[in-house]
């Protein structure tokens, strides 16, 4: 399927372009807004061959692609007519939380400055080596230009923070820079580096003289600001003085309110914020570094990781290094490192190799395809990168390391960690990787495999409850094991779950029965309930659809049990279809059972 084709399909599943109000992506996901997301078939989006996944995250659907996301968006935003986001004011987005909103506005002003400042990272990665191998001398030219191309993004943050925030605001682009402009003026900032003065006046109003270089909070702020003084004006301005007169009067109330009241206020913002981080790891470093890597995973999944970064470069701008990007490239290691170990847990060639790729983008700094592709399904190895990163975060923050420069969390950003700390650097990364690494591999069972079960394929309990025998069931269809053999369940709750690794051969469209198939052909029917077909589907939801693949243990089906079984009997069948292949029945009737326990165990073809 091409990208374009890929675009297509993705529009239509969502219910088309007339319903999509926002269009955007990271490095990994696409994200889009919707007017009504109860035209989402998220399953089908699952399903398509190159999405790894896909959530509804905040109100937002998140489709994980990969780093190739941004091709995709391309043909996306060209069916939308756009280049850019497409935004209709009648959408969801009124709905949603001020959280949401907010994090919303952070990841559209972060993310399309992202790829410059990653590039300007291995720019200083690269230098950094240079001058550890003495190439270069930190004296020459060459190494004084190297480092103002590394530095040029960070240097003049602002006017890259003022295009995106002027987009995301929709206001004007060039009032935007202008702003940006009037922040980091040689004028303002001769002022500022001479250090002589604190403040100076203007027509008898205080302007405060601050180093806006590296800066965040300020510019955002003014250009969110901005966006309402632009729209005012020009609403009252008469039409044949809007070109020359409208930027006018925008730029003579903006620049001085800038330079008087919000810039400073947003320096005195991010210096506070760089305060109460500083505190936090002046108390207990380790703690924090824990802390900080331990949900460093879980805010990537939800999105919320776009609200560290200002306060990186807030760090860098105020203290000159950061305490927070060692963590989070701990928590990158230990991604890399749980998802190695699953390579080891499987036997399947295809999932073998989604684990290989999926963990060299990881250790490349790009964790989503470990998260999504191998790390959601394999639930205690994704605890296993949680604790690993915490562990190796924790040595790092506790042994005092900071980082003086932007880095991704990447292994090719080694040099400029390189810098200082080279051992404590090494046992850290060597602490996140192998006890994450060990982590999963002791706590993650080795997925049964038709090499693996010489004695026979174990089938576990899709439901907690009562195991009843199936002779016992008032169905004769079952009882007389006419479709197969097998036991039933007497549920205590309202969850099927799968009880092999296999791939869902037929799902009913009344939900209440479904088949599942292993690789070497063995075939499981769960019926939930008798006569339960006649609700043609009521109280019941499908979490799979036929031809998916599923894991043991996998949610298939949830019904209403305590309302289902006021009128229907609700026991449970679990058959083999081939009924000459069952070896031997680990419950008898009577036993209760979780889902998870071993009911049968069943001969190998």
């Amino acid at each position: 399927m091409t990208n374009k084709e890929l675009a297509k399909k993705i529009i239509e599943l969502v219910g088309g372009k007339e319903n999509i109000s926002r269009a955007a992506h990271c490095m990994t996901r696409l994200r889009l807004n919707l007017k009504d997301n109860d035209k989402i078939q998220l399953e089908d989006i699952k399903a398509i061959k190159g999405i790894l996944g896909a959530q509804i995250q905040n109100q937002q659907l998140q489709i994980i692609i990969g780093p190739q996301v941004g091709s995709i968006y391309t043909e996306v935003a060209s069916f939308l007519g756009t280049s850019e986001e497409q935004e209709d004011g009648d959408g969801n987005g009124n709905n949603k939380k001020i959280i949401s909103k907010f994090l919303d506005v952070l990841s559209g002003i972060f993310i399309p400055v992202i790829p410059g400042i990653a590039g300007a990272g291995m720019l200083k990665a690269i230098i950094a080596l240079l001058k550890a191998m003495g190439l270069v001398s930190q004296d020459s030219y060459t190494f004084q230009l190297f480092n103002m191309m590394a530095d040029c993004i960070f240097y003049f943050l602002p006017f890259f923070l003022a295009v995106s925030s002027a987009k995301i605001f929709k206001t004007n682009i060039t009032l935007a820079v202008a702003l940006a402009a009037a922040l980091l003026h040689p004028t303002l900032l001769n002022l500022a580096t001479a250090g002589e003065l604190t403040s100076v006046g203007f027509f008898g109003l205080p302007v405060r003289v601050v180093n806006y270089t590296y800066s965040v909070i300020p510019i955002v702020l003014g250009v969110w600001i901005l966006s309402y003084v632009y729209r005012f004006v020009d609403k009252h301005m008469p039409n044949v003085m809007k070109v020359i007169f409208t930027p006018t009067v925008v730029l003579l109330i903006m620049v001085p309110l800038e330079l008087i009241v919000l810039g400073p206020m947003g320096n005195y913002a991010g210096s506070a914020l760089t305060k109460f981080i500083t505190y936090l790891f002046t108390v207990n470093s380790f703690v924090a570094g824990f802390i900080m890597a331990l949900i460093r995973p879980i805010t990537v999944m939800t999105g919320m990781h776009q609200g560290f970064t200002p306060v990186i470069f807030q760090n860098l701008a105020e203290l000159g290094y950061d305490m927070l990007l060692p963590t989070m490239f701990m928590s990158t290691m230990a991604q890399f490192g749980a998802t190695a170990a699953m390579y080891f847990k499987t036997k399947k060639s295809e999932q073998k190799s989604l684990i290989i790729s999926s963990s060299f983008s990881a250790i490349m700094g790009i964790t989503e395809p470990a998260l999504y592709g191998i790390l959601i399904r394999y639930k205690k190895a994704f605890l296993a990168a949680c604790l690993g990163g915490a562990l190796g975060a924790g040595y790092i923050s506790m042994t005092g390391f900071r980082l003086v420069s932007f880095a991704s969390s990447s292994i090719v950003s080694l040099p400029l960690y390189f810098q200082s700390n080279v051992p404590d650097v090494l046992i850290a990364m060597f602490i996140s990787i192998v006890s994450a690494f060990g982590l999963a591999i002791v706590l993650e069972k080795p997925e049964v495999t038709e090499e693996k079960a010489a004695t026979g394929t174990q089938i576990m309990a899709p439901v907690s409850g009562r195991i009843a025998d199936l002779s016992s069931v008032s169905d004769e269809t079952f009882s007389s094991r006419v479709l197969g053999d097998g036991i039933a369940v007497i549920p205590s709750e309202g969850m099927v779950y799968a009880p092999i690794n296999g791939t869902v051969t037929s799902l009913f469209p009344t939900n209440h029965a479904i088949g599942i198939a292993s690789a070497d052909g063995l075939e499981v029917l769960i019926h939930i309930g008798l006569d339960t077909v006649q609700l043609n589907g009521s109280n019941f939801e499908a979490f799979v659809k036929q031809g998916q693949e599923v894991r043991q243990g996998d949610k298939l089906i949830r019904f209403e049990l305590d309302e289902l079984k006021k009128t229907y009997d609700m026991i449970t069948p679990v058959l083999i279809l081939d009924k000459d292949r069952i070896l031997s029945f680990d419950k008898k009737a009577g036993d209760y059972v979780s889902f998870g326990e071993r009911i049968m165990t069943v001969s190998r073809k």
